[in-house]
């Protein structure tokens, strides 16, 4: 009966997140799971950690089942809500934190799906990479306004242009 109850709320959980991304945790200590769950929370999503053969159970069917593949080991699921590249970001500064620690450590991001796009490690590493939603639309809106900055610039240059030639005629006269 447990076990159905734990199907039940992993497939409820997978099918109202974005997406999902799967890490082995194995060689951690509870101190450092236990920092790695409240980084998660404070980027908006949640982790949690389940047999794989209920993580099997639960995805069968859905988009989700092409991470049956990663469901070996100590298995734990990250799943996304709201900006899926601030989570990438703390799982992979995580990641990079925890190997420099202790290179043996076996923490690993495995895969991860997003929408309805699978996620090898490297698409988990470059969306880690990525600057932070605000940063890129700072970035958009600089681009887009730049030509109009342009073309307001060139507008106003010409009366200035004007009243420079009418002060220098003004004071050769």
């Amino acid at each position: 009966m447990e076990r159905e109850q734990v199907v039940a709320t992993l497939t409820k959980r997978f099918s109202e997140s974005g997406g999902a991304i799967v890490m082995g945790y194995k060689g951690l200590n509870v101190e450092k799971i236990t920092g790695l769950r409240q980084r998660v929370r404070e980027a908006g999503s949640e982790i949690k950690v389940a047999k794989n053969t209920l993580l099997k159970i639960a995805t069968r069917n859905t988009k989700y089942e092409a991470l049956h593949d990663s469901f070996s080991g100590q298995t734990a699921i990250a799943f996304i809500e709201g900006d899926p590249a601030q989570l990438a970001k703390v799982l992979t500064k995580f990641n990079q934190e925890v190997r420099k620690e202790n290179p043996e450590t076996t923490f690993e991001l495995k895969s991860g799906v997003l929408e309805n796009s699978f996620l090898g490690i490297d698409e988990i590493n470059q969306l880690g990479d990525l600057p932070s939603r605000e940063v890129l639309l700072s970035q958009m809106l600089g681009v887009l306004s730049s030509p109009m900055t342009g073309f307001v610039s060139v507008l106003s240059d010409i009366p200035r242009k004007f009243l420079r030639v009418l002060t220098a005629v003004a004071e050769h006269k």
